[in-house]
């Protein structure tokens, strides 16, 4: 059986290993714009706070798309235990990282939740949603 101890300490690990921030969207309420005549949105906030994103260990896969050979691979987010209410087709938006600033801006789409009862982060398999 694993103590609370251990468990809250091995989610103090893992926040610790969270260097970059994001923020977690979602669209609101759909609201008819007269001007335009099309419904619009304002994203509602689900989260905003530590994150990491990393390859699960795992090989990449060559998909044939078209005319183009792509290898695709699997991301994951993670984010602390507190970050409840997040699901799948959130939008996912990298705020700031202490490692890579270049990931700063970089924006993903939560595919499924990753789930198990004694989790030190909360886990989401993600896909890029900008191209990069």
């Amino acid at each position: 059986m694993l103590h609370g101890g251990a468990l809250t300490l091995g989610r103090k690990v893992a926040e610790s290993r969270m260097t970059d921030t994001c923020t977690v969207t979602r669209p609101g309420t759909p609201v008819f714009n007269e001007s335009t005549g099309e419904y619009t949105s304002t994203p509602v906030s689900v989260f905003s706070g530590p994150c990491r994103v990393k390859h699960p260990t795992g090989v990449a896969r060559d998909v044939d798309a078209g005319s183009q050979l792509l290898a695709v691979t699997q991301l994951e987010l993670h984010l602390p235990v507190s970050a409840v209410g997040v699901r799948a087709d959130d939008a996912v938006s990298i705020t700031g990282s202490e490692t890579r600033a270049e990931q700063v801006g970089r924006k993903f789409t939560i595919v499924a939740p990753f789930d198990g009862s004694q989790s030190t982060a909360l886990r989401f398999r993600i896909e890029a949603a900008d191209g990069r």
